[in-house]
């Protein structure tokens, strides 16, 4: 199911701009997304603007909705992040294979 949307609201580039504007973590969270993508060494502003990047370069195509979470696949960057629709807060970073 990977890169289809499932809910019933579109996603547009204005939508994607607006969550790598906004998006949100702590800074437990940025370590665990520098574990996750293997980007240890990195300093946290360097973190965040890797996951700034992979938002804006993933294709519409490749966003999902489910639930109360939005679904980031990115193969330029081999990763995929999950991020909470409301508080716009990385929830988990994998590496996408």
């Amino acid at each position: 199911m990977c890169g289809q949307n499932l809910a019933t609201e579109n996603i547009t580039e204005d939508t994607k701009k607006f969550i790598a504007a906004n998006f949100k973590n702590t800074e437990m969270g940025l370590v665990r997304i520098a574990r996750n993508l293997n980007l240890r060494g990195m300093a946290d502003d360097d973190i965040v603007r890797h996951c700034h990047k992979i938002i804006l370069s993933t294709p519409i195509s490749k966003i999902e909705v489910r639930g109360k979470n939005y679904y980031l696949y990115s193969r330029e960057y081999s990763a995929v992040l999950t991020i909470n629709k409301s508080s716009l807060g990385i929830i988990t970073a994998k590496i996408y294979e």
